[in-house]
């Protein structure tokens, strides 16, 4: 996959076109012989994409008629389901709108095998050989002369504390390292990980505490519950917008 830039965005650009692809395989299902206990195999090689369908081609149909868009449809049934779906626009409209649309995207024609057996489609994808057209490079990136030139760095690294939001909360110190406090922890492991992050960040929900604990939601709200009760929290808030933060009483 590559890209391009278009304006100040950036487009993706995909090797083989995606469309091409989802037609390919739907095309696989509404012409495959069910009758045949095989599977339809999409397998993705060093330099093609392979997409098989099980069943020989219907009576009067060939690969190269096929190719110019002449339709001999084998399921009816799920030709008119897809159709419905608007996933079939006409019919015989798909195998040549595919080729047109891989040779758009630079790629040589797909390569049809078989018919008697099974039908196999090949589309082949660039082959990299280690070099770099450099013409080719220039008209895929195509950067806007508009956008200004990035100031030289000088290799400076950047003071990466002035990037940090102020309000980004900490994360408990998953250590045995105790904040610099004179605070009276809980007893519990669980309570002392909860404290620690409200003496750090000022508050705590019971979202946060699902996370930092690993726990269900029910256990959360009975561990904050008992730190209220314990005296070590105070509860603030209803319903939602519920928080829990650290008690003034004796503690």
């Amino acid at each position: 996959m590559g890209a391009t830039i278009v304006g100040i965005y950036r487009q993706d650009v995909y090797e083989i076109p995606p469309d091409a692809i989802r037609e390919l395989i739907i095309n696989a299902m509404v012409h495959r012989s069910y009758l045949d206990h095989g599977t339809i195999q999409v397998a993705v090689y060093d330099n093609r994409l392979e997409i098989t369908s099980p069943g020989k081609l219907p009576m009067g149909q060939t690969l190269e008629r096929m190719k110019e868009g002449y339709s001999k449809i084998r399921n009816e049934a799920l030709a008119h389901a897809f159709a419905y779906m608007n996933l079939i626009e006409h019919w015989g409209s798909g195998i040549p709108r595919i080729i047109d649309k891989v040779k758009a995207a630079g790629l040589q024609e797909p390569e049809f095998i078989g018919g008697e057996v099974d039908l196999r489609i090949n589309i082949y994808r660039r082959q990299v050989d280690g070099t770099v057209d450099l013409n080719d490079l220039n008209n895929a990136i195509k950067v806007p002369d508009t956008i200004d030139k990035m100031p030289d760095s000088d290799n400076k690294v950047p003071d990466k504390t002035e990037i940090v939001p102020d309000n980004m909360k900490k994360m408990p110190n998953s250590g045995n390292e105790v904040p610099d406090t004179t605070e009276k922890m809980p007893d519990s492991e669980q309570e002392q990980q909860i404290y620690k992050y409200v003496l750090e960040n000022g508050s705590i929900t019971t979202a946060e505490t699902v996370q930092i604990l690993d726990v269900k939601h029910r256990r959360a709200r009975a561990i904050l519950l008992n730190m209220v009760k314990d005296g070590y929290l105070r509860k603030e808030g209803a319903a939602r917008s519920t928080i829990y933060v650290k008690s003034t009483e004796g503690r």
